[in-house]
């Protein structure tokens, strides 16, 4: 399904009883609504899902503008008020997590509960040349030139050999992001910073981080659990970046449990 919101064109899909709790997914950088497919067949019984993708990945638009993450946000919200949500919990994974952190800041009213996954609460300006390099790469070569490089960061060696058809379709998750949806949003991460304002969120949070997520470490999820009062903290043993899909049942487990507390 497609929804037009403010000049983007979302795709998104929406799966399970209507009147239960609506969750939103938000995916990572470089991959689509497809990331979060073992989360869905798991909850789709018991809640309203809601996957997007975000402008200029999967099947979703990418306007010429560039895209702060507060763009990105606005656009969840935009979705929300198309579909007549009034609130929802919210589930984001590295830069998915990012837009998670501005809703709770800036939309606190249509969260109930947040899950941050493999993120960070601030990009720092010396990761700067890096973002640079990857922009550089996808413009010159295409999305091919990184697939590689990608997916060890994503997924390890072990779950690559062990779950190759998995791997495959991840591979295509990044290879059909388009080149100007990837470089807008690595604009966008690379200027993200909310670590001071953090202590501000009151909605429940939890964060989830894989072990070995080399590009979101353990550190970043611990100073997000250090300023998010209350907040719960899960590192996720043996798990790279993509956590949700390397420890797919695990990460289930976690996320359902943590939604059915009482607040």
């Amino acid at each position: 399904m497609r929804a037009r919101i403010n000049d983007v064109e979302l795709n998104f899909e929406l799966d399970g009883p209507e009147g239960a709790p609506v969750v939103t997914f938000s995916h990572s950088l470089a991959a689509s609504l497809a990331m979060w497919d073992a989360q869905v067949a798991a909850m789709k019984g018991s809640y309203r899902v809601l996957c997007f993708d975000t402008r200029g990945h999967g099947k979703s638009s990418i306007p010429p503008e560039p895209c702060p993450m507060e763009a990105l946000s606005a656009e969840v919200i935009g979705l929300l008020d198309y579909l007549d949500v009034p609130r929802t919990h919210f589930v984001g994974l590295s830069m998915g997590g990012m837009i998670g952190q501005i809703l709770a800041l800036q939309y606190p009213h249509r969260v109930e509960k947040l899950v941050l996954c493999d993120t960070t609460g601030r990009v720092p300006p010396e990761a700067a040349p890096l973002w640079r390099e990857r922009i550089r790469i996808a413009e010159t070569h295409g999305m091919t030139a990184l697939v590689q490089e990608t997916l060890e960061r994503w997924l390890s060696d072990d779950f690559r050999r062990a779950q190759p058809a998995i791997t495959e379709r991840v591979r295509n998750m990044i290879l059909r992001t388009s080149v100007p949806g990837y470089v807008a949003c690595c604009g966008a991460i690379s200027q993200f910073d909310v670590l001071r304002e953090l202590p501000q969120v009151t909605t429940p949070t939890l964060i989830m981080v894989g072990e070995k997520d080399p590009g979101t470490p353990v550190s970043a999820a611990e100073a997000i659990h250090d300023r998010i009062r209350g907040s719960q903290l899960v590192v996720i043993s043996g798990a790279l970046h993509l956590s949700n899909i390397e420890k797919a049942s695990f990460f289930t487990e976690k996320l359902m449990a943590f939604l059915a507390q009482e607040t």
